[in-house]
């Protein structure tokens, strides 16, 4: 393969959910069209191109023929954005990468499985133990990008920000019973995240689907529901998320609920915790000053 779509525009080629809120301004700024090249010789200089040479054998998946364009697979774009990302970064672009609607595995751009099967078959490519370190914090299954920052945000280790509730699973499916179903007008439903040991679930209520009394009418019953099925629900808001001191004492709460105590004693909880909580896009929830809590 003389050349193929790669880095930035391979990312924009696979259309990966809020790629803009993962790479932040990197991508705006990146303007031009991202190849890489097998052989030196085959390098040019283009107004326009950014040619990157990649020197290390990859395995035959890691370059994809579609409509007619050679692109870097999803698997090998994740490799490549090793280098040039924060751990936090590289973490969300990994859960956006494996997102999916709720029971529809096949609309996901790639699994945790496949990273990791793929990136184990790359000695020698710059970034890959990163990559690997980052694939042990990545989930299938999430819904939104709230959904993933929440999900870092409440189980990622105390070392990279995180309150460390690991073991949680992204909308977990929850079969109805006949009346329950009735009344929800749907045989199952989902749980934005789940911890099966604990038959906890965790909702998290946006202000964009959950401000209506409509919506906040049905959540209730929904909650009612699932509390029948044996399972215990705790709402997650958006006002909670963006004030420290709220998305705490949510932490705690939730330790609690799961029988576990919440003592971060690692120095750099405090500094990786800001920048784990850079990456929330930059808005407030509706009519209401999160500093003002």
């Amino acid at each position: 393969m003389k050349r193929y779509l790669s880095h930035y525009s391979a990312a924009e080629f696979w259309n990966i959910p809020y790629l803009e809120t993962v790479l932040g301004s990197k991508i705006t700024e990146s303007k031009e069209v991202h190849f890489t090249v097998s052989r030196r010789n085959t390098m040019w200089e283009t107004k326009g191109y950014k040619i990157h040479w990649c020197r290390v054998a990859l395995p035959a998946s890691a370059v994809l023929s579609k409509n007619g364009i050679a692109v870097a697979s999803p698997e090998l774009v994740f490799l490549q954005f090793a280098c040039k990302l924060s751990m936090h970064q590289l973490i969300l672009l990994g859960l956006q990468l494996c997102s999916h609607p709720p029971g529809n595995r096949l609309a996901a751009i790639t699994t945790k499985q496949k990273l990791n099967a793929f990136i184990t078959k790359t000695p020698g490519y710059q970034g890959r133990r990163k990559a690997l370190r980052a694939i042990k914090y990545i989930e299938n299954g999430s819904a939104s990008i709230m959904e993933s920052m929440v999900y870092m945000i409440l189980t990622l280790p105390h070392s990279l920000g995180g309150y460390g509730f690991s073991g949680a699973n992204f909308n977990y499916e929850i079969k109805l019973s006949n009346e329950a179903g009735k009344l929800l007008g749907q045989k199952r439903c989902f749980t934005d995240l789940y911890y099966k040991s604990a038959k906890l679930a965790i909702e998290y209520d946006s202000f964009s689907f959950h401000n209506s009394p409509s919506s906040q009418g049905k959540d209730s019953i929904r909650s009612a529901i699932l509390h029948r099925h044996g399972i215990e629900v705790m709402h997650f808001t958006t006002i909670q998320l963006y004030n420290e001191r709220a998305c705490t004492d949510f932490a705690f709460n939730l330790a609690s609920r799961l029988g576990k105590r919440m003592q971060i004693r690692t120095k750099k909880f405090d500094e990786m915790n800001q920048l784990l909580r850079a990456l929330l896009p930059a808005q407030k929830p509706i009519g209401i000053d999160v500093k003002d809590l």
